[in-house]
């Protein structure tokens, strides 16, 4: 039932539904009760007394709304046709009118409309039939002839000039891309421009045309908020319209959102609201007589019902009505759905009968030859397996099913689809690895396989668009993509650079910021378009041995797998577990449910956060239940743990956690780092070679030419990162905290260069000669943008007339760092979306693909004087030759000690090769770590921006120990 669960998400009729009808709906209105049996005879009075354009047309459409009517409707409009040949509009409300019931029977009718209105030469009606020919054939299962008629409309829609015709194209093309699970990164960027364009001033049936497939695109990809809100506005359009069709559809979508943010955060007791939402929709298909609707519908509410005798039997009824219907209207795609949905459902009661079913799905699915049918469809048949079958065969159904989603990942043609659509099926890899190791656990596989096999699971959900992107990075030279795309993205570059500038001016006018802000749009989807794509060479995942014979004497690697105990329908899910990796061996423990963790960790935070260790019970209470089974058993050399977080884990600041409650903390035992995946750390400690000596490059608080004071905060909503780059005032304290770095590295063989002002400009950095650069240090403002993660930047003075000094994300990437130790004293440097498997994704990762090796950063905002304090002891520590880990377990130490709370040290964290030593006293050798090829490191991010509250800045204590706590008078705080 999982895989029927997940199918939903890709919903062609949804897309279908809306599109339909793009000119008809727009002009719905309510039929009146009673039905006036003269209605549909005052519509032909009127087409016969005016025949011209589409108006009188659409007056059966909107009688035939009442289903009574419709069987009339459609006898009128035929009769009408054999009278007046010559009028093309009648063909394609009759389309609309039978759409309504059965969509086989709307496709002669559309077809024949979109040869007319070509022969007449009529864009607009050719562009309205070819729209609705296309989803009918798309749903139909002709996908090749769909797409001819996809090119037809964007080749009309251009040449006609007319803007409406032309978004509804892109809406078209982008509907396409989503139906098929191709692209969706760029199906949603056409969407994002149509949606420009198309609100406010565009048509309501161009509106009700674009919601859905924005909704659908947007789930897909992870955005549930935004699905929710394109729902939203077409439920509003489908009201103001009176347009029960959509209002139907419209309340289908909602209950498949629900489900799946279920599936992404799963409450207690969340079935029943969800089986009512599914009833509540079927009422509502039923009553617009839509079979397509309504055999979605009953399968979204045989899924969700139970295994009572009564509720077997409603299931049952249910799934052959979906079939009846599926098979009636010739839609393979609900076909294949029910089947699956119905093999699920019969694996516990009759296994012959669920495996025959599941086997028709999948046959079905290839038949079609659609990659997203066919990763359900697989999916839907390990699920069977793991009711009917042996274990060790229904674990290589499950490997064959992420196989499939593998097809599914690469069709994607950038790096963020590729993640966004991959979260989506996270579970499905937690299930495997989990029923793999429960596997192990019974004796079902020896043991040493079980943790061989769920480890490679695990490797391939973890960090794979930054994996693949650095892999890809060392084999492929800069500038290896075609001279000419090089060329246009540059050109498109200076177009983004030259319009942030333009938005970061305040006294812009509110017109013109909105017109900027449409430009900026299209110009990041352009950009985003001649990036090179993704290279899907064969990527070598780590294996357990490898990573086991990798890791030194005094290291263990911890790697957790947060899924849950069971679905919502009941069936296993794999479970919770951390998997403890040393040079000696692994082994497997059960950890609590991501359901108990979630709640935990955020508990924890808000304790912490209190200052006033309160949090001491709760980090006791995590360790038991994250830990301690594993520290127990891990050998006695083990001095540094190199975890792998997942889920709610990405949020816990283990450095707090302890044995007792009113025990020592974890770093007083082990220095903490955390890494994406066993295969990245590879990555990095692959080369054999320690760092030359290099250069220490610190930019420090960039001077804007005068901005007003103000602060860093959050970005609430899209452009709202350049009002308040422009208010960001300068930063005194940080010119401070460049000398401290200067000072600290004087004598070590990097060499430190400072620029402050109007120096620590981002030309200056993009001039750099960055691969002699061992350390980087940022100390500057950070915007974040939460709703356009592609906007949030580090603020630098810009340098040249060319630049705008936003250093984004995009350009970070870029710098062709080798090797370096990045450490960004700014705001939120570790902040950004979480994606299931992928990791955080925040300005940290980026700079990652630019060649850093580690990070340091905050999971927190910090107090400026206690960033300060940590930051300056950190630098000692690293310039007497300690690792990045070690140098921050050294000065988190110092700071616990000192009495200060856990806020003011346990959420730095490092991430990468925490092990890199890069910097080591003049005229020292280097010393190699045991157990690693490579020496040196990146560390990342210590948040310590000074941000103004209460109207001024609080500066740093002179003194080099301060008594802790100080005084807390709300000010000084680092963070945005």
């Amino acid at each position: 039932m999982a895989g029927g669960r997940r199918r939903l998400a890709w919903l062609g009729w949804l897309l279908l539904a809306v599109g339909l009808l793009p000119h008809a709906l727009a002009v719905a209105a309510e039929p009146p009760e009673p039905p006036e049996p003269s209605a549909l005879a005052r519509c032909e009075e009127g087409f016969v007394a005016h025949p011209a354009g589409s108006e009188t047309a659409l007056c059966f459409f909107r009688e035939a709304q009442d289903l009574g009517r419709r069987d009339e409707a459609r006898r009128r409009l035929r009769g009408l046709i054999a009278s007046h040949p010559e009028r093309p509009w009648l063909l394609l409300v009759l389309g609309y009118v039978e759409m309504l019931s059965e969509p086989r029977l709307a496709e002669d009718s559309y077809r024949r409309a979109a040869l007319a209105f070509r022969k007449q030469g009529d864009a607009e009606g050719e562009v309205m039939a070819g729209i609705n020919l296309r989803n009918v054939l798309g749903v139909l299962g002709r996908t090749e002839e769909a797409h001819t008629w996809v090119q037809r409309v964007g080749e009309v829609a251009r040449a006609s000039g007319d803007a409406q015709l032309q978004v509804r194209a892109l809406i078209l093309e982008a509907s396409e891309l989503s139906d098929l699970g191709q692209d969706l990164g760029r199906a949603y960027r056409l969407l994002k421009r149509a949606e420009a364009l198309a609100f406010p001033g565009g048509s309501d049936s161009v509106k009700k045309q674009l919601l859905n497939p924005l909704a659908t695109v947007s789930a897909n990809l992870g955005h549930f908020d935004e699905a929710q809100d394109a729902y939203a506005r077409l439920a509003e359009l489908a009201r103001s319209t009176r347009d029960v069709g959509t209002e139907a559809r419209v309340r289908f979508a909602f209950a498949n959102l629900a489900l799946r943010r279920n599936e992404e955060r799963p409450e207690p007791g969340g079935r029943p609201a969800l089986l009512r939402l599914a009833r509540e929709a079927l009422a509502a298909a039923r009553k617009a007589g839509s079979k397509a609707f309504e055999a979605q519908s009953l399968r979204m509410v045989a899924e969700l019902l139970g295994d009572s005798p009564e509720e077997r039997s409603e299931a049952d009824e249910h799934l052959r009505r979906c079939l009846d219907l599926a098979l009636e209207a010739k839609l393979p795609e609900r076909r294949i759905a029910c089947l699956w949905t119905r093999a699920e459902r019969l694996a516990g009661v009759d296994a012959i009968a669920a495996e025959r079913d599941a086997d028709a799905a999948l046959a079905l699915a290839a038949e079609h030859d659609n990659p997203r049918y066919l990763a359900s469809a697989w999916r839907a048949r390990s699920m069977v397996a793991f009711r009917t079958r042996p274990l060790p065969e229904a674990l290589r159904q499950a490997e064959r099913a992420l196989d499939a989603v593998e097809v599914l990942r690469q069709l994607q043609k950038d790096a963020s689809s590729q993640a966004e659509l991959f979260s989506g099926w996270a579970n499905d890899y937690h299930r495997l690895a989990g029923r793999t190791l429960e596997a192990g656990e019974t004796s079902a596989l020896p043991p040493r396989e079980a943790l061989e096999r769920a480890f490679a699971v695990s490797e391939r959900l973890r960090a794979r668009t930054l994996f693949e992107a650095l892999v890809a990075s060392r084999a492929l030279a800069v500038g290896a993509d075609a001279p000419e795309r090089g060329e246009e993205r540059a050109r498109v570059l200076r177009g983004l650079s030259a319009t942030q500038r333009r938005l970061l001016e305040t006294t812009l006018p509110a017109s013109e910021r909105t017109r900027l802000l449409g430009e900026l749009q299209e110009l990041e989807r352009r950009e985003r378009e001649l990036r090179p794509a993704p290279r899907h060479d064969a990527v070598q995942f780590a294996s357990l041995s490898r990573t086991e014979e990798g890791l030194g004497e005094d290291e263990a690697l911890l790697v957790f797998l947060v899924g849950m105990d069971h679905d919502l329908q009941g069936e296993r899910a794999g479970g919770a577990w951390v998997l403890a990796v040393t040079r000696g061996g692994t082994r497997a423990y059960r950890i609590p449910e991501r359901a108990r963790l979630s709640p935990a960790v955020a508990l924890l935070s808000g304790l912490i956060e209190r200052r006033d260790g309160s949090e001491a019970g709760a980090a006791a209470a995590l360790y038991a239940q994250l830990l301690a089974p594993v520290l127990r058993e891990l050998p006695p050399s083990v001095s540094r743990l190199l975890l792998v977080p997942d889920g709610p884990l990405h949020d816990l600041a283990f450095a707090a956690l302890r044995e007792r409650a009113d025990g020592p903390p974890l770093i007083s035992r082990y220095a903490l780092a955390r890494v994406p995946s066993a295969s990245l750390l590879h990555h990095w400690r692959e080369r054999s070679e320690p760092p030359p000596a290099g250069e220490a490059l610190v930019l420090a608080d960039p001077d804007r030419s005068g901005a007003p004071a103000g602060t860093t905060v959050v970005a609430s909503s899209r452009g709202g990162v350049f009002g308040e780059t422009a208010s960001l005032g300068a930063l005194p304290e940080a010119r401070r905290e460049g000398r401290t770095v200067e000072e600290a590295l004087e004598g070590t063989d990097v060499r430190p260069r400072l620029l402050v002002g109007t120096e620590a400009s981002e030309q200056a950095l993009k001039d750099s000669r960055l691969d002699g650069v061992r350390i980087l240090h940022l100390a500057a403002h950070a915007v974040v943008d939460v709703e356009a993660p592609e906007r949030s930047a580090l603020v630098l003075a810009p340098g040249s007339p060319q630049e705008d000094g936003l250093l984004q994300p995009r350009e970070i990437a870029e710098l062709r760092l080798r090797d370096a130790l990045v450490v960004l004293s700014s705001c939120r440097g570790a902040s950004g979306a979480l994606l299931a498997g992928e990791g955080v994704l925040s300005l940290a990762r980026a700079f990652f693909e630019s060649g850093a090796h580690a990070v340091v950063a905050s999971l927190w905002p910090m107090r400026d004087a206690e960033a300060a304090w940590l930051l300056e002891r950190y630098y000692r520590h690293l310039a007497s030759g300690q690792g990045v880990a070690s140098a921050l377990r050294s000065a988190q130490l110092e700071a616990q000690q000192d009495g200060q709370p856990a806020a003011a040290w346990a959420g730095v964290v490092v991430m990468g090769d925490a092990a890199l030593v890069p910097v080591r006293r003049a005229g020292t050798a280097a010393v190699g770590v045991p157990g690693q090829g490579a020496t040196w490191a990146l560390a990342l991010l210590v948040c310590v921006l000074v941000v103004a509250i209460g109207g001024g800045w609080w500066r740093r204590s002179k003194r080099a120990a301060p008594a802790w706590p100080p005084e807390d008078r709300g000010e000084g705080r680092r963070g945005g």
